[in-house]
């Protein structure tokens, strides 16, 4: 069962990587990333492939190959650091639980990093269509003037 699935927009594009499970630790981005024009239909099929994938298990990275790892996402946007990324960006991160599904949206901390905004985190019914989480996500785009005029333009 997916308990995670994130989506970071950048200029006009979402990139939903897929998200593995380190051997008794935490969630480890890696490929594939999927990517979607802004609309309801592209980010609900790139959703959708990233859920299907799932969590596959990995054992836990060496220093070494830490050393020479290409962060995915980062490849997959056309960046060299999470900072560029994060800048003129936005992340929204769907967690599933027990009982609801939660969406966290960002908001840039004093160093211009990603961090989770408390103030519009939104808990949907476990029935919820992801489309609708989905349009909450386009919704909040609309509404972030950092975020450049190629990438607002490209909503629907």
């Amino acid at each position: 069962m997916i308990e995670v699935v994130g989506v970071t927009v950048r200029k006009g594009k979402g990139y939903i990587p897929v998200h593995a499970q380190i051997e008794g630790g935490p969630y480890f981005m890696v490929e594939p990333v999927f990517v979607a024009n802004l609309t309801v239909d592209d980010l609900v099929a790139a959703l959708e492939k990233a859920i299907a994938f799932g969590h596959p298990q990995i054992p836990p990275p060496t220093q070494e190959e830490m050393k020479q790892r290409t962060d995915p996402m980062l490849a997959a946007a056309g960046v060299k650091s999470w900072y560029q990324l994060a800048k003129g960006g936005a992340d929204y991160s769907i967690f599933w639980s027990e009982d609801r599904i939660v969406l966290y949206m960002s908001r840039l901390d004093r160093k211009g990093r990603f961090e989770s905004d408390p103030n519009k985190t939104k808990n949907f019914g476990l029935d919820t269509p992801l489309q609708a989480i989905v349009e909450t996500i386009l919704a909040d785009i609309k509404t972030r003037p950092e975020l450049d005029w190629a990438t607002t333009a490209a909503i629907s």
